[in-house]
């Protein structure tokens, strides 16, 4: 959803300045939707982050449990990923998934700054 919704953003500021629809006013167009898409970015990469958290508390709770079971499964899945300590074996999937709403917070920023100096 968030890809989606920054991406068009992108594509709608790429063809108002193409078509020139907006004549004259592109620098407070491209301030306002570069703060937007930041803001967006920030939001994004805030509930990735709780459900990391989120997650850590559920799995915490799972090996409580697990100490109770005949067969430790979570403790025994995650000798075999090597205690998560080596990417080549595991990569924890919320580090990936924060590299997209980070790249787009740098594209909108340079959105901003490049339109602000434009100004000068």
């Amino acid at each position: 959803m968030y890809v989606t919704l920054l991406t068009g953003l992108m594509v709608l500021v790429a063809a108002m300045l193409r078509y020139r629809i907006i004549d004259g006013h592109e620098t407070i167009m491209l301030i306002t939707v570069g703060i937007l898409g930041i803001s967006i970015s920030v939001s994004w990469y805030i509930i990735i982050r709780s459900y990391r958290q989120l997650n850590s508390g559920k799995f915490k709770t799972l090996h409580e449990l697990e100490e109770k079971l005949v067969y430790p499964f979570f403790t025994r899945e995650w000798d075999f990923l090597g205690d998560g300590k080596s990417i080549k074996n595991y990569w924890r999937l919320s580090v990936v998934e924060t590299v997209l709403p980070i790249l787009f917070f740098f594209l909108f920023s340079g959105v901003v700054v490049f339109s602000w100096l434009d100004t000068f």
